[in-house]
């Protein structure tokens, strides 16, 4: 069910342009910075926050020093769509998978129906991974296909500049 697009005020869509800008700004720095009062900013987070708007404040983390040092974008097909338990456990296993950080279901005309993203430390660890996943649903999964990343050429891990540009052009009128 597709949601309706919101209908923001200037002062709200301001309020998000500068929290893009810098998430651990506080009510009183925003509120000098968009002009308007700390009151204000406070209604302004509180209603955008009631209504889903704003759903969380996620730092962007330096994935090597955390020891993070690939991803692998990996593209499959989901054969057994008749069975839904098996379909639903999957779904459900991998929504709950700490190293998947990004899952899609589609359709595509060369037949791969499920992508997602996941982070590992090595390649080895990728491989021992994707052993089990194999095993795990053995028969329920053709055509795999993965494509690697090490994790210092991921350039930009966030939605933000997208979100700021749509706002952006609506306040400025660009």
């Amino acid at each position: 069910m597709k949601k309706s697009k919101l209908k923001l005020s200037k002062n709200e869509k301001k309020f998000l342009l500068s929290l893009l800008k810098d998430g651990s700004k506080t009510d009183a720095q925003i509120a000098r910075e968009i002009r308007v009062s700390k009151a204000t900013v406070h209604r302004i987070r509180k209603k955008l926050e009631e209504e889903k708007t704003l759903v969380d404040y996620i730092p962007i983390v330096d994935l090597d020093r955390l020891g993070i040092g690939m991803f692998a974008v990996v593209m499959f097909q989901w054969n057994k769509f008749d069975d839904e338990k098996l379909t639903e456990k999957i779904l459900t296993d991998l929504k709950n998978d700490p190293r998947v950080v990004y899952l899609a279901a589609g359709d595509s005309s060369n037949g791969l129906t499920h992508v997602m993203m996941l982070g590992f430390s090595s390649l080895s660890e990728y491989h021992s991974y994707f052993k089990q996943f194999r095993a795990k649903y053995k028969g329920s999964i053709d055509n795999i296909n993965t494509f690697f990343i090490p994790s210092e050429k991921i350039f930009k891990q966030d939605y933000t500049g997208l979100v700021a540009h749509i706002i952006e052009r609506e306040v400025v009128g660009r």
